[in-house]
């Protein structure tokens, strides 16, 4: 009997185990999908975050090719502009064949000028000989005609000096040919008149400028008397 009873407490307490472990390993179960939609969630969340990061960086590469494509037509239309004022504020000058002909003068005017300054250059030797010559001789000039001489000495000197500088301003209007700039008046900046370029090759000034002090304001350079 002893044996019996003790059979059915084993059994008993071997059914209780069963019953435990049933529920724990339901409990398991039970918790398990629990933990997957904590990891499911935790993953939406990362994808969300990851979708999201790739959203603003998208929306910042798209920004930023905005930025340069309207960078790029900000320049393109600067350039443009550039172009358009460098066009507008273009010099104007004479064509090829009036600087040519211009040139001609000039030369002409040039070859005039250095033979002007042989024959000065000859008289200042001459009267440079004869004032040592006369220094030589026993009986000297007489006072009136040694100071005459001497302002004839003085008066070629100073045309050999006038000469030099206008060879010199020849030379700097052939200078402005070769540079193309040749008959821009240097105060108004408008083409100087052929009249007055044929008249004073060297000139550099207009003669609106030269005669009334004021530019054109039709930016045409006329030669008109001055009004009293």
């Amino acid at each position: 009997m002893a044996k019996k009873v003790n059979n059915e407490e084993t059994e008993k307490v071997k059914k209780n185990k069963k019953v435990d472990k049933k529920s724990s390993i339901e409990e398991i179960i039970v918790e398990a999908p629990v933990a997957n939609d904590l990891e499911t969630k935790s993953k939406t969340k990362k994808t969300d975050a990851k979708s999201t990061k790739n959203e603003a960086s998208e929306s910042k590469s798209s920004e930023k090719i905005k930025e340069k494509k309207s960078s790029t037509k900000k320049e393109k239309e600067l350039d443009k502009s550039a172009i358009q004022d460098n066009e507008s504020t273009a010099v104007i000058r004479y064509s090829d064949e009036d600087l040519l002909m211009f040139a001609q003068v000039i030369n002409e005017a040039k070859t005039e000028a250095l033979d002007e300054y042989r024959m000065l250059k000859e008289r200042l030797d001459d009267l440079t000989s004869f004032d040592a010559g006369e220094e030589s001789m026993i009986y000297s000039m007489h006072m009136a005609e040694q100071g005459s001489e001497a302002q004839e000495k003085e008066k070629t000197y100073a045309q050999i000096q006038r000469i030099q500088e206008h060879i010199k301003k020849l030379d700097d209007a052939m200078d402005r040919i070769r540079n193309k700039t040749y008959g821009i008046c240097r105060v108004c900046g408008c083409l100087i008149a052929k009249e007055r370029l044929l008249a004073v090759p060297i000139t550099t000034l207009s003669a609106s400028y030269k005669i009334h002090s004021k530019c054109p304001d039709d930016g045409i350079d006329k030669i008109e008397p001055i009004k009293f």
